[in-house]
């Protein structure tokens, strides 16, 4: 879904999308006729053309894979978030850029959306004051297709839907987590769970709930919004990572969404290529998609001990 949506972006850009790889033979060929792109039969096809960009978009499973090979052909790479599944595989996809002298981003669109930005800067100037406490909500609906596969999702809604609000917590607030405890229900598969709440302390005393659950109905989008409601000793602030934007319903119809600002995957996309054009440092790097892919493990600890999970004394001092 999103691969399409970046395609399109960076087409809208000028930049030259060499084609398509999917081992879904079915899926790519569809998907490359309507970007008008070649599709590629094979991952090592693509890797040796010409191009110096990767985008990776498969399912999360296949992110370690795909990026060891991309550096492996010196390609900087793009990954959906999450980086990957297991922490150690992340760290390992670090290193193999590193090692290969390519650069590596992980997409958060979300840090773009002029909504966040705007917030930004209203928390480093002081204006917001001391922060209390955060409401973090990501929901959607169930997005089906490999998502509902645990060998290729790695989990479900809280997995899927974790990693914006904590990506932003560190990266807004310079947050640390101390704890997290988890609560996830499976309503309709066996595997996957379709709701998860968490409870999150920092170090700072501060804490978060966080409802990242597939609960929407069958017309609401399937990323429905990304937001956060901020108590602070000065007052209350809401804010929707997705953007501001006006919504029409109509009966028996998906809503419209119509978005007033610059689109978050365009200034992205935009920012991302500045990087590598200019050899610029990643503005959002391994490390940043690390921490959520480390935090989505601890939850998932949590609902399986049924208990509150706390950083170790190492793994703070590996997040400073």
């Amino acid at each position: 879904m999103q691969a399409k949506t970046y395609c399109e972006v960076l087409q809208e850009m000028g930049v030259t999308v060499t084609g398509v790889f999917d081992r879904n033979r079915l899926r790519g060929t569809k998907f490359a006729k309507e970007l008008g792109i070649p599709f590629f039969q094979s991952l090592e096809k693509i890797l040796t053309t010409d191009m110096d960009t990767a985008l990776i978009c498969s399912e999360n499973s296949l992110h370690y894979d795909y990026t060891l090979a991309c550096a492996f052909h010196k390609m900087h790479v793009i990954v959906e978030k999450p980086l990957a599944l297991e922490p150690e595989n992340a760290k390992r996809m670090i290193l193999s850029c590193q090692e290969n002298g390519v650069k590596l981003f992980v997409a958060q669109p979300v840090r773009y959306a002029q909504t966040i930005i705007d917030l930004k800067e209203k928390f480093d100037s002081g204006e917001l004051g001391k922060i209390i406490a955060i409401v973090g909500t990501n929901h959607g609906k169930n997005p089906g297709g490999w998502f509902l596969d645990k060998e290729l999702s790695g989990g479900g809604a809280l997995l899927d839907h974790l990693v914006h609000i904590i990506d932003l917590s560190k990266w807004l607030f310079h947050f640390d987590i101390k704890s997290v405890y988890a609560r996830t229900n499976c309503h309709n598969y066996s595997d996957i769970e379709d709701s998860a709440l968490l409870h999150i302390n920092f170090t700072n005393d501060v804490f978060m709930s966080l409802d990242t659950s597939w609960n929407r109905p069958d017309n609401y989008p399937v990323w429905g919004d990304a937001a956060m409601k901020i108590i602070t000793e000065k007052g209350y602030l809401y804010v929707d990572g997705f953007g501001r934007r006006s919504e029409v319903y109509q009966q028996g119809k998906l809503p419209i969404y119509s978005f007033y600002e610059k689109s978050m995957d365009y200034s992205m996309l935009e920012d991302f290529r500045r990087c590598i054009d200019e050899d610029l440092p990643e503005t959002i790097n391994g490390a940043d998609g690390l921490y959520p892919v480390e935090i989505a493990n601890l939850a998932y600890q949590s609902v399986q001990q049924k208990q509150l999970i706390t950083l170790s004394a190492t793994q703070a001092t590996d997040k400073k």
